[in-house]
């Protein structure tokens, strides 16, 4: 029972982190906004050969990409347990503002020794990493890999039932 209330502890100690981590990196976010817009409204705007369809439109596509990253790390991390808060990459918008054009997640991955423990949180890892619409690389890399691991269990369960058998 102690073995257990100890890992429930660390859990809570790693999402406590994680959160702290999380408030860490947006007060680093705010700070660099605030930065970046200072330094974007020292920029004479007033000799720009565009109009305002096309500064819209680059916009539209900043933030567009914006609502599609946030969704997608979003969507990876709500399904398993991770190990530290969503990383971002950001661009600086047209408006000096900074929009997410990337990120990940890190995913808890060590194996439980029980085998049906093992599966489920295989069976996890592989439906998080695959959940979204557009996988990337690294997507399918992870659930290709918790996939095969969980080949691999049942290929030793199999082996151990035959063995027993003898």
């Amino acid at each position: 029972m102690e073995i257990n209330n100890f890992s429930q502890s660390s859990s809570l100690i790693y999402q406590e982190l994680a959160q702290k981590r999380t408030e860490l990196a947006n007060l680093d976010k705010k700070d660099f906004e605030k930065s970046t817009q200072e330094s974007y409204d020292k920029i004479n705007l007033s000799n720009n050969k565009y109009d305002e369809n096309d500064y819209q439109r680059v916009l539209d596509k900043f933030k567009d990409l914006d609502a599609k990253t946030k969704l997608h790390e979003q969507t990876h991390a709500s399904g398993a347990v991770t190990t530290a808060p969503i990383n971002y990459n950001y661009h600086v918008g047209p408006d000096g503002n900074l929009y997410t054009s990337g990120g990940s997640v890190r995913f808890e991955t060590s194996i439980p020794e029980d085998r049906a423990s093992a599966n489920v949180k295989l069976e996890k890892l592989k439906d998080a990493s695959s959940s979204v619409d557009e996988l990337s690389s690294a997507d399918a890399q992870i659930a290709r890999t918790a996939n095969l691991n969980k080949l691999l269990i049942q290929s030793k369960e199999e082996s151990l039932g035959v063995n027993n058998e003898n």
